[in-house]
């Protein structure tokens, strides 16, 4: 960062582009977005191994539990990763037509 400039400094072949502050909002609003996901992601595959573990001590077997809820684990963390990073999107990303004009979209039916 520019000592003289509260905001951040691109680098570019003609010279120093600013960044505008909406924009390292978004930034910074995806970065906490795909830490989430990664966090999410670890704790669930670590519950599903302790709790594998756990079953698989209960009974006195070794592995089925654990494998089990461990395969069951990826399409789940799948789901959560996608709705995690469709709602961030969501939030971040005004609509269209509200960003163009300020207002909602009238959507007029022709026939």
């Amino acid at each position: 960062m520019d000592p003289d400039r509260d905001e951040p400094i691109q680098r570019s072949a003609q010279g120093p582009i600013p960044v505008p502050p909406e924009q390292r909002a978004r930034n910074l609003a995806l970065a906490a977005v795909a830490g989430q996901v990664g966090c999410s992601t670890v704790v669930l595959i670590f519950l599903a191994l302790f709790a594998g573990l756990w079953l698989d001590a209960q009974f006195g077997v070794k592995g089925p539990f654990t494998i089990i809820l461990l395969l069951l684990s990826i399409p789940v963390s799948l789901f959560l990763v996608l709705r995690m990073a469709l709602g961030a999107v969501r939030a971040i990303q005004p609509p269209a037509a509200e960003a163009e004009n300020g207002s909602k979209a009238v959507r007029v039916k022709e026939d």
